[in-house]
């Protein structure tokens, strides 16, 4: 071997011997800096705790294991919020940005098995006020993939730490992202698409329901959302127990729904969702009042001046139920089964439910079955823009034996009906204060029956005297039909749907009682 192959090898093992002495001082260095920055440059009331960090310098790689993370108060000691993981890992770090344009840029970044206790409760704004400054450091963050692992979310309520809301499992992957840390932006988190799959969600939101989904799986074009359900958290005796005043005990259940381009932003710093169409398959809701407790006084909105009163914005262009089934039932008197009416096949579609400005009207369409007999048509339109909350109804009956109202009729009004209901149409419009329509009805010997205070035996002498009002269907027009006249004022304490009785009410009883004539 020559001496000048000899001094090649010596300058390669020198070479390799200093690269290599430098690899190890850079990722010295590297680690160093990064612990320095997560001990001494995370703002004070950040605490990051972790059992070991892995650098590769080459790819841009930083692990952190066992990792907890901590957030307080900024004016005092308590800590609101608990984030715990297995790995926190950020591979393929741009050391450009990083360097040069004050932005985090990553490859991928992934959260495995991350755990998230958060307690809105505690949290307390600053009063200190935050200036305005032109601080030096990352202003963005950007990945081209972020993915969480077997995460778990629980938000709780103040009472004994209970759920507030509650993801046992999910799974999230985000694809070009954008994170900006500067103040005052409008839109934090930019992205291209997502993809999330949650299981057993949980959202206790009252006192006395449960909200429930078993499983929701989601991307940017749409989300699917199986067995949705209010679960009541008593029975019916229960629950009014509990009680001060009137309450609906609800029990919902919807096998699927299906959100098409379901997206949202933020405008403002106001919350925005959109959704292009939603459908909503074979809900099942029961709905049931004791109507022995004091009334709640409280003032009801229309649902006009509810969507225009939300603290976001909100627009579905399209919604269809399909299948559907709802009861409800009144217990009105203590010793009496409560009255209970149905309406089974429920399709309806609906236009526009929004609370945009200069939005479409929305328009309701529902066709249905009353107590599984009768076809009931519904349409029903109003503009929420519209400040006095003006509104149109209209809609059908057809083919109704009266005798099947008779449960519902012998407990709530003390009544027996007998005769059929051939045809009922019906049209009012109205607003918040008062509502005034037409309705014609075909008929054939309508009989009413008012029973004794037992609820047993008829009360002759009322029925005979009640029966006089009532014509029997006779004297109507060309085509069978008697006529009448809707005047109603509504009840600001009772919602839309006791106004919508009310004025089916003042109908029936004008067309029963007046003339008949149009």
């Amino acid at each position: 071997m020559t001496n000048r192959t000899n001094k090649n090898i010596k300058i390669l093992l020198f070479l390799v011997f200093f690269f290599t002495l430098g690899f190890f001082l850079l990722q010295w260095v590297a680690k160093n800096y990064v612990e320095n920055f997560l001990t001494q440059k995370m703002p004070s009331h950040f605490a990051l705790m972790y059992s070991d960090l892995d650098i590769n310098m080459l790819r841009g790689n930083v692990v952190l294991h066992n990792t907890s993370f901590k957030i307080k108060n900024k004016d005092t000691l308590q800590n609101h919020t608990y984030l715990k993981l297995e790995t926190l890992q950020l591979n393929g770090i741009g050391y450009w940005d990083f360097l040069f344009n004050e932005t985090l840029s990553i490859k991928n970044i992934l959260l495995k098995n991350p755990k998230l206790n958060y307690y809105p409760y505690k949290q307390i704004a600053s009063k200190k006020s935050e200036t305005k400054t032109n601080r030096k450091g990352i202003k963005t963050i950007k990945f081209n993939e972020l993915n969480i692992t077997n995460g778990n979310i629980n938000i709780m309520k103040q009472s004994a730490d209970s759920i507030k809301l509650s993801v046992s499992s999910y799974q999230l992957t985000v694809l070009a992202g954008e994170i900006n840390l500067r103040s005052g932006q409008q839109t934090p988190l930019n992205y291209n698409s997502y993809k999330l799959k949650a299981e057993n969600i949980i959202l206790g939101n009252n006192d006395y329901e449960t909200f429930k989904i078993n499983r929701m799986n989601a991307n940017k074009e749409v989300m699917q959302i199986e067995n949705l359900q209010i679960i009541p958290k008593y029975n019916k005796n229960e629950l009014s127990s509990h009680l001060s005043k009137e309450r609906d005990y609800i029990n919902l259940n919807i096998p699927k729904i299906i959100l098409n381009n379901f997206d949202f932003n933020f405008v403002k710093n106001r919350l925005g969702i959109t959704v292009t169409s939603a459908e909503i398959v074979a809900p099942n809701l029961e709905i049931y009042r004791d109507k022995l407790l004091p009334d709640d006084l409280t003032i009801k909105p229309l649902y006009s001046e509810f969507l225009r009163n939300l603290n976001f914005n909100l627009a579905i262009d399209l919604t269809e139920i399909k299948d559907g089934y709802i009861s409800y039932a009144e217990l009105v008197e203590p010793n009496n089964q409560a009255g209970k009416l149905f309406f089974n096949k429920v399709d309806a579609t609906i236009n526009h439910i929004t609370n945009h400005k200069n939005a479409k009207k929305t328009e309701i369409k529902i066709r249905s079955e009353l107590m599984g007999k009768a076809p009931l048509e519904l349409n029903w339109s109003f503009d929420v823009n519209n400040t006095s909350d003006t509104f149109i109804v209209s809609g059908s009956i057809n083919n109704l034996p009266a005798e099947i109202l008779n449960p519902f009729f012998k407990s709530n009004s003390n009544t027996l009906v007998e005769g059929t209901l051939q045809q009922m149409y019906f049209t009012f419009y109205g607003d918040t204060n008062e509502s005034q329509g037409e309705m014609k009805m075909k008929y054939e010997d309508f009989k009413f029956k008012i029973l004794r205070k037992n609820g047993f035996k008829i009360n002759k002498i009322l029925t005979a005297i009640g029966n006089i009002f009532v014509n029997d269907g006779s004297k109507t027009d060309a085509e069978g039909f008697r006529h009448g006249n809707i005047q109603a004022e509504r009840e600001k304490t009772k919602s839309f749907f006791n106004y919508l009785w009310i004025n089916i009410k003042s109908g029936i009883i004008s067309t029963f009682t007046g003339s008949g004539k149009k």
